[in-house]
């Protein structure tokens, strides 16, 4: 019996100066979050709701964290755990999500870093965190 593929899969990473891009494969029927699987990651990372983000419902990610991208997920869950890292209290984060290509769930997400270790590092957590919740 083979195992299903995981739901989102990191495809390539790379480290550019001050930020780092990444391609990123969601299954095509799991594109979006869901209200379960924005409530699973709010209850570890409530900071989530917060983020200042830039959609067409409010300034926040919490106003749109139920139906987003789940690439868009991984961009602001990348964020918070690099905040939490215990860098600068003064260290800024920002990202974009951009689908490539939405129908076969393909897509970009660029995020910038103080520590490209730390943000490698970040990136890894967050796909296993969101792929164990949409696993759930």
């Amino acid at each position: 019996m083979t195992e299903a593929p995981d739901p989102l899969r990191i495809e390539s990473l790379v480290v550019q100066p001050g930020r780092i891009v990444c391609e990123v494969a969601v299954d095509p029927s799991q594109r979006y979050t869901t209200p379960r699987l924005a409530a699973t990651l709010l209850g570890e990372h409530p900071t989530l709701a917060g983020h200042a983000c830039v959609n067409e419902v409010g300034d926040t990610f919490g106003c749109v964290i139920e139906r987003t991208p789940v690439p868009h997920l991984l961009e602001h869950l990348v964020i918070d755990l690099q905040a939490r890292s215990g860098g600068r209290p003064d260290d800024t984060f920002v990202g974009t999500t951009e689908w490539v290509d939405e129908a076969r769930g393909r897509a970009t997400v660029q995020v910038s870093f103080t520590d490209d270790l730390v943000a490698l590092r970040a990136f890894r957590d967050a796909s296993e965190k969101i792929i164990a919740a949409m696993l759930k």
